[in-house]
């Protein structure tokens, strides 16, 4: 494997995204809907952070602790959303994408083309590059 080829060659460039604005529901019916783990969450063409399916647990199991089940049409995606997510460039290494996906212990990270949404990066991208 070549660790210095460009992770532009390998991302996903078909962006499955909400908005801040859109409910929990509308993102349970992408997951539902997208063979996906994790949605960007896109403002006026920018990203503003992404949403895993583990996001979506913990509500689910605050609720259980709790007793109360949260009503999914007030939460909104920029309740659920981690801000400011860890991006890489189009230019940047698929060897410093796995570094960050293992120092951080997270499984995807948006990739930039300048300030541009360019597409993400998983980890099942980067073991597909490596074993095919």
């Amino acid at each position: 494997m070549n660790s210095e080829i460009p992770v532009k060659r390998i991302k996903t460039s078909k962006i499955v995204y909400v908005l801040p604005t859109d409910t929990m529901m509308k993102v349970e019916e992408v997951f539902e809907t997208v063979p996906i783990h994790h949605i960007l969450v896109v403002e006026n063409e920018k990203l503003r952070g992404v949403i895993s399916k583990s996001d979506l647990l913990k509500v689910y199991k605050k609720a259980v602790n709790e007793g109360v089940f949260p009503d999914r049409s007030t939460i909104l995606a920029s309740d659920l959303m981690t801000k400011n997510p860890v991006t890489l460039d189009t230019e940047d290494t698929i060897g410093l994408a796995a570094d960050i996906i293992l120092a951080n212990q997270i499984h995807s990270i948006p990739i930039l083309n300048g300030d541009q949404l360019s597409g993400i990066i998983t980890n099942h991208d980067i073991l597909k590059y490596c074993f095919k």
